[in-house]
């Protein structure tokens, strides 16, 4: 399990935890490249699982990466598994079978390199602006 930090995680700063991103980009002066903005339609796509990455501020959510052609999008889910949660019925779709007391690493199922399918909605944020969104319930592997 990878943990995504990030600056306003003040407990883990508290026990020494840094961002180590932060670290490399003060260190190297990175230089990133700016890209155009490429728009989704609603509707049905194909993609391929990225990555697996954990997060806990400001909850614990598990984001699966997908990539389509030259962008990714995230699906979050918030990581607990019980019965009808929405990362449970995700592993189910991937082939989990899930019992109660049984440690479980989403790694197993959710594959980088995997095809899967799924639905894109776009929706404005709080922003302002409008942002492609996977439709997390319709995650599913392609083949």
């Amino acid at each position: 399990m990878k943990l995504k930090f990030s600056n306003k995680n003040k407990r883990l700063q508290s026990f020494g935890f840094i961002n180590p991103l932060e670290e490399i980009l003060e260190a190297n002066n990175m230089k990133i490249a700016t890209e155009k903005s490429v728009k989704l339609v609603d509707g049905k796509y194909e993609g391929v699982i990225e990555d697996i990455q954990y997060r806990t501020d400001p909850y614990a959510y598990t984001d699966v990466i997908v990539k389509i052609d030259d962008m990714t999008l995230t699906a979050g889910y918030p990581t607990k598994i019980i019965k009808d949660s929405a990362l449970s019925m995700l592993l189910t779709r991937f082939g989990a079978k899930l019992v109660i007391g049984k440690d479980i690493e989403p790694e197993e199922f959710l594959t980088k390199g995997k095809k899967v399918k799924f639905t894109v909605v776009n929706a404005k944020a709080k922003d302002g602006k409008t942002y492609a969104n996977i439709v997390r319930e319709t995650l599913r592997p392609s083949e």
